[in-house]
């Protein structure tokens, strides 16, 4: 398989892997904690705070969504933090500003970290809360559930084009073309399809569960990251 074939497996298991369960059922105020807590983290000097903040992603990952996330998202988030220390560290080495190698070290631990910590932020987010809160406000509702449905689907159309393209030994970027049209199509249909829904306006919000375990869990390790953000400053 191709790097961008890869690639686009790597983010359908990051965000569409799982529904409506696990830590999207949790409270929104609790994620939004544990976001602020992660980021106090790294507000902190040295890299053991930030490798104790991928230690906290990572376990949570595993309790959901699950080894799939797990190895999907650390691989999208460390693309990221080996760009950035990789660069700052070969431009120290051509006499460019810079970082040494342990400053390199520095930066690939904390934007794997910030990058991780905004990765699981964005795949608990529920679609269907979502749309409830951009009804109360009077915006458009029904757009999340839209993208959650359509954007798998362009994915998976992305993946198969480029699959198609290697078969046939063909560069992946031709591949791009048809893959685009596809889903542009696609999308016009479901705009049709959709097309009361967009105009009109739902009687009420949607139903939606809540996960009282799964909010613990997440108050639990935004605690502690609180606390060692105090106790090692």
């Amino acid at each position: 398989m191709s790097i961008v074939g890869a690639l686009v497996g790597f983010i359908y298991r990051a965000f569409f892997l799982k529904g409506e369960e696990g830590f999207r059922l949790a409270s929104p105020w609790v994620k939004l904690l544990f976001l602020a807590s992660s980021l106090y983290l790294l507000t902190r000097q040295g890299p053991q705070l930030a490798l104790a903040n991928i230690a906290t992603v990572l376990s949570l990952s595993l309790i959901w969504p699950g080894l799939e996330w797990f190895t999907s998202g650390f691989i999208i988030s460390l693309i990221p933090a080996l760009w950035f220390s990789a660069t700052a560290y070969v431009s120290w080495l051509l006499g460019l500003p810079g970082v040494s190698f342990t400053g390199a070290l520095n930066i690939l631990v904390r934007t794997l970290s910030i990058s991780l910590t905004i990765l699981f932020f964005a795949s608990t987010i529920s679609p269907v809360r979502l749309s409830n809160l951009l009804l109360r406000i009077g915006a458009p509702s029904y757009y999340p559930l839209l993208v959650w449905r359509t954007m798998p689907y362009g994915m998976r159309v992305l993946l198969d084009s480029v699959q198609i393209g290697v078969m046939k030994g063909e560069k992946p970027h031709k591949r791009l073309a048809p893959a685009v049209a596809i889903m542009l199509e696609y999308g016009s249909y479901v705009e049709e399809y959709n097309w009361f829904k967009f105009e009109g306006k739902p009687a009420a919000p949607l139903p939606s569960r809540g996960s009282m375990k799964h909010t613990l869990m997440l108050a639990v390790a935004s605690a502690l990251e609180i606390a060692l953000g105090a106790l090692f400053p």
